[in-house]
């Protein structure tokens, strides 16, 4: 059937490029079918002796298969499409999202997988067998198959409230960023802005049809770059309130798209869940995926890494200070913060930030990547020049190990409406090997949204901008390394979103190391390298402009974890929200700080979860300890960390791979 649509052809890689709307909806109809059919078929076939292969396996095939095409359509949705395409896209995700459900629901499925891991023979399964096993498990109880049947319908309109309301929080968190904007004619207003930072708001303004320049809320790193680099004031101010007050009841964005009744809702759904399900919170429930194990823990391990940056917070504040009474402020206002932190760095480098992208050009930095993979990992990325694409800036890359095909790595880098303004990994098909024994490779896809290059003009990054070029490829090369036979273990996201956190970190320190930028970085015109004490300036520049950053993702982790972890205790969003910046820092804030109503965080996944980003930063400062012993380019350590953090699947947990490799020596491990 529909032998002529390519989202149900088999090929070593997807056709993306001749998959048009109205395939859409036959092929997940298709499958769905199948995948019924199918389950009926394996649950006939196994109730008497449930099997690896035909049960576990088989399964995973199903799963595979429906996965893979959900990847295509999420990719084919970075390139312009038309409203017949998003309607039949949501009305595809409905149904996936329906029958995802009635699976993990499906009770006599849940007793096989039961039965197969009481068996004899789970006694003999080796480590990812069984960790698969146990994960299956943990996902059909937490679907609700040990509930009554009453409880059972409680749980399903729960799940289908809850993600109602987080697609509301996210549709009222966009709007209202769309409902504030702020028209310039004067260019004096704007003095200390960078040039780059300029055109792109003159170019925001010449699309809305106006001279001058124009300022929006729709792009968060826009709204820091003018906040750490506008000398006018007030300006900051107004861009600051603006901002933090967006989809409240207050501010100059209240209105319609007010997210406090949404997220009050939407904790209290959270919190019967929980309860539901035998927890007592939802930062309980979310753990159940993480590599912490108690809220204890979690609370332990803020509790010690806030101690230890306070001293820091509070040098840095002091400075803050200083440099606002030598500028003849009255007081550090919230506003201040970003703008004072980078004059201060400014004082620590002689060269800013806007002169040192000129070191960091796109094609250099992924040229880069390139060799460090080799050298450290072993691997080649080689170039393909022929390859069926979603768009021109897409280039691709196969991964070969010794000549060996170990999968496919497309990079999309470049920003362009309508596509995702953010950097992000996708898991576009996991590595697995099917119940026939045959071999399917991965493919990892990194999306950028760095500047486009135009004729004669490179695209330059950031020094931020590079650090996220490296956080994403750290994730991929998980995707591409695994040599798991498990689809549902060899996937990034399979590893729980705070272990797979790690990996990007790790991959981030290089960026911040000294003997990576005297390598690396390179004029763009001038082919120059950054000196020895230009990189020390820069390293010093770091942090004293960072740390605010770091403040506030400590108070976030926080935020997010207590918010989930106390509800019921009386305390209100905004209550939790002030006891989490008292604890963490003495940075100045305003009343009614509606932040809460656009962490978009909280509804995509990362649920008192947000913790695993500083977890992550933790870990990834120790690993790389290690490398800096020997060098951080020591193909030994590399090879060490490849075979201890990416080689395993799931069931070797983050914490197992750290202790690891942090045994290794230079000569092997001990």
């Amino acid at each position: 059937m529909n032998s002529d649509n390519p989202l149900l052809q088999s090929r070593l890689l997807p056709n993306y490029s001749s998959v048009r709307t109205e395939h859409l909806e036959p092929a997940v109809a298709h499958i769905l079918d199948q995948n019924r059919e199918a389950i009926t078929a394996i649950i006939a076939s196994q109730s008497q002796t449930p099997s690896w292969k035909g049960l576990v396996l088989a399964m995973e095939n199903l799963e595979a298969r429906l996965n893979e095409i959900i990847e295509v359509i999420a990719t084919l949705g970075q390139v312009p499409r038309d409203d017949l395409w998003r309607e039949s896209v949501s009305r595809c995700a409905g149904d996936i999202e329906a029958y995802q459900a009635q699976v993990l629901q499906n009770h006599d499925l849940f007793l096989l997988y039961q039965a197969l891991s009481n068996s004899e023979a789970a006694a003999s399964f080796d480590k990812a067998q069984q960790y698969l096993l146990t994960e299956k498990l943990r996902q059909f109880r937490l679907a609700g198959n040990e509930l009554s049947p009453t409880n059972k319908i409680e749980l399903t309109r729960l799940n289908r409230q809850i993600s109602s309301l987080q697609w509301t929080f996210l549709t009222n968190a966009r709007q209202a960023s769309k409902r504030w904007t702020k028209h310039i004619t004067d260019e004096t207003e704007l003095a200390g802005l960078p040039i780059e930072t300029k055109a792109r708001l003159a170019s925001r303004a010449r699309e809305a049809g106006l001279a001058g320049w124009l300022i929006t809320l729709e792009e968060q790193a826009l709204y820091g770059a003018i906040m750490a680099a506008c000398e006018n004031r007030p300006l900051r101010e107004e861009l600051f309130i603006a901002n933090n007050t967006r989809a409240s009841d207050h501010g100059p964005t209240n209105g319609p798209h007010d997210n406090g009744p949404v997220l009050a809702e939407l904790l209290m759904l959270r919190h019967q869940k929980a309860l539901l399900l035998g927890y007592e919170n939802h930062a309980q429930l979310s753990l159940q995926n993480k590599m912490a194990t108690s809220t204890d823990q979690v609370l332990s391990f803020l509790s010690h890494r806030i101690e230890q940056k306070k001293e820091h917070f509070a040098v840095q504040t002091a400075a803050l200070h200083d440099l606002a009474v030598a500028m003849q402020y009255p007081s550090v206002q919230p506003w201040d913060v970003l703008f004072l932190a980078q004059k201060l760095g400014e004082q620590q480098s002689s060269i800013s930030n806007s002169e040192l992208s000129a070191y960091f050009p796109f094609q250099r930095m992924l040229g880069g990547l390139i060799v460090v993979v080799k050298r450290l990992f072993g691997v080649d990325l080689v170039e393909q020049h022929s390859f069926d694409t979603w768009h021109p800036d897409v280039r691709m890359f196969e991964v070969r190990d010794a000549g060996e095909l170990l999968g496919h790595f497309f990079i999309d880098p470049f920003m362009r409406a309508p596509k995702t303004n953010g950097c992000w990994m996708q898991s576009a098909r996991n590595r697995r090997i099917t119940d026939e024994g045959v071999l399917v490779t991965p493919i990892a896809i990194f999306h950028g949204n760095f500047p486009p290059e135009a004729e004669g003009a490179p695209s330059l990054l950031s020094h931020i901008q590079m650090s996220m070029l490296f956080h994403e490829v750290g994730h991929c090369l998980k995707q591409l390394l695994t040599r798991s036979p498990y689809g549902s273990l060899s996937g990034v996201d399979s590893t729980g979103r705070d272990s797979a956190e790690v990996l990007g970190k790790c991959a981030e320190q290089w960026c911040w190391s000294k003997e990576t930028l005297l390598w690396l970085a390179r004029h763009f015109e001038t082919d120059s390298r950054l000196s020895v004490e230009q990189v020390d300036q820069v390293l010093a520049a770091r942090k004293a402009q960072f740390w605010p950053g770091e403040a506030l993702e400590l108070t976030y982790a926080l935020f997010d974890f207590e918010l989930h972890r106390t509800y019921g205790d009386g305390r209100s969003v905004y209550e939790v929200l002030l006891r989490s910046q008292k604890a963490v820092h003495p940075l100045p804030f305003i009343e009614n700080d509606g932040f809460a109503n656009t962490f978009d965080y909280m509804v995509t996944g990362y649920d008192a979860g947000y913790f695993g980003y500083v977890w992550a930063e933790a870990l990834a400062e120790q690993v790389f300890v290690k490398f800096e012993q020997n060098s951080v380019f020591n193909p030994q350590t590399g090879l060490a960390y490849r075979e201890a953090f990416y080689a395993p699947g799931a069931e070797c947990a983050v914490l197992e791979s750290f202790e690891i490799f942090t045994s290794h020596s230079a000569n092997g491990f001990k």
